[in-house]
């Protein structure tokens, strides 16, 4: 296409590649320095880009150059979830980065889904409950769906560990969890429910305590069936037990089932020397019991205070910084195989292969899919089934 020539792209479909990238005209402008007029102009259909603006168009609202020349918009690829958030929240609708992975995990999801269909793999299982059903009794039932015993999980060495142990039991009944780095102004996970492959995602900006707790907050959605994108600020922790009751309940759900109150008296009586009705003021004591169960200070604290254990104040009185990471830098770099199996999960690599296996899906459009390179691909064949 020569340089510097307008670019006959579809004034309809450029307009529908704003409203569901989650930018207004007005903020895409300003992110790419374009004259807020010229693109009224382009959207008008009173005149095109050149090339260059319009490559940059494309590329900022992660769209193929080739959609623009459609005569009508494409349906929507933004599953429909619920955006929850408090009522402190600068927002009331997904912004970019969170539209942007929603496309991408339902995009994948869909693909799952088929193959899964056509080789005959096991379709997830999981425990059903409303939010009308106890958090209690429904984290007891899904934890012993999951089948990972507390000295299992007090074995892992870290939260690390944990996070990966606990995403493993995940994928081997079904449901996969998905890593995206949303960042750090976006939710800190969303679910999109399907009953042959449920997807978690969570947002990788924060440490492997707060993934886990966020991973398991968003399995509380897929065991009630719905499918949501749920954002916390710092003032939403300080709310404490205030606002959406749905939420609160996924809260209550995600911290008894990482901590089982049977479990915690026995750390608390025995490990921390903290007898029966004594009530828990420090943040020190919340963080011991947090790390021997591999899991974070917002988590322990809300099972303390669901068991009287302590007051809301203590909630309160958690570091704003308790969620981040720390360190970080040194290690060795990941080639873009690795980045993508660890981003979708080994079950979805895994899948992949058998797929082409059996000839569902030819090995191009696996590795397409995947954007995967061939030598990496037959890397995981080999790994998953010694081809």
């Amino acid at each position: 296409m020569p340089r510097g020539k307008p670019v006959p792209i579809t004034p309809e479909v450029l307009r529908w590649a704003i409203d569901e990238s989650g930018y207004s005209v007005e903020e895409l402008a300003d992110k790419l320095k374009f004259d807020r007029t010229e693109m009224d102009r382009w959207l008008a259909g009173e005149s095109s880009p050149g090339i260059t603006k319009f490559r940059k168009l494309a590329n900022t609202l992660k769209r193929p150059m080739a959609l623009f020349f459609m005569p009508h918009p494409p349906e929507s690829a933004v599953p429909r979830v619920d955006f929850r958030h408090p009522p402190t929240a600068d927002r009331d609708r997904l912004n970019p980065p969170e539209r942007r992975y929603l496309r991408e995990a339902a995009r994948m999801q869909r693909t799952l889904a088929w193959m899964i269909q056509e080789i005959g793999e096991h379709k997830a299982k999981l425990p059903r409950a409303t939010f009308a059903d106890s958090p209690e009794e429904a984290a007891r039932r899904v934890r012993k769906w999951l089948g990972v015993s507390i000295a299992q999980q007090r074995q892992w060495r870290d939260a690390g560990e944990a996070f990966k142990g606990w995403r493993a039991a995940l994928d081997q009944r079904g449901v996969f969890v998905f890593l995206f780095p949303l960042g750090p102004d976006s939710v800190r996970g969303f679910s999109i429910w399907h009953d042959a492959a449920p997807v978690v995602a969570v947002n990788t900006r924060w440490n492997n305590e707060a993934r886990t707790y966020t991973l398991f907050h968003e399995l509380a959605h897929l065991i009630t069936r719905t499918s949501a994108a749920c954002l916390e600020t710092a003032k939403h922790f300080l709310r404490g037990k205030d606002g959406d009751t749905e939420e609160r309940w996924c809260e209550r759900f995600a911290a008894a089932l990482l901590l089982p109150w049977d479990a915690v008296e026995v750390v608390l009586r025995q490990e921390l020397g903290i007898s029966e009705g004594t009530t828990v003021q420090d943040v020190d004591t919340v963080r011991a019991i947090a790390r021997r169960f591999r899991t974070s200070l917002r988590a322990a604290a809300l099972r303390l205070i669901e068991k009287n254990h302590a007051p809301w104040d203590l909630y309160r009185n958690l570091p704003g910084w308790v969620d981040e990471k720390t360190g970080g830098g040194g290690g060795k770099g990941r080639v873009r195989g690795e980045a993508k199996e660890d981003a979708f999960g080994g079950r979805t690599a895994g899948i992949f292969v058998r797929a082409v296996k059996e000839d569902v899906v030819s090995r191009t459009e696996a590795l397409r899919r995947l954007d995967v390179p061939d030598w990496y691909f037959a890397e995981v064949e080999t790994r998953r089934h010694g081809t």
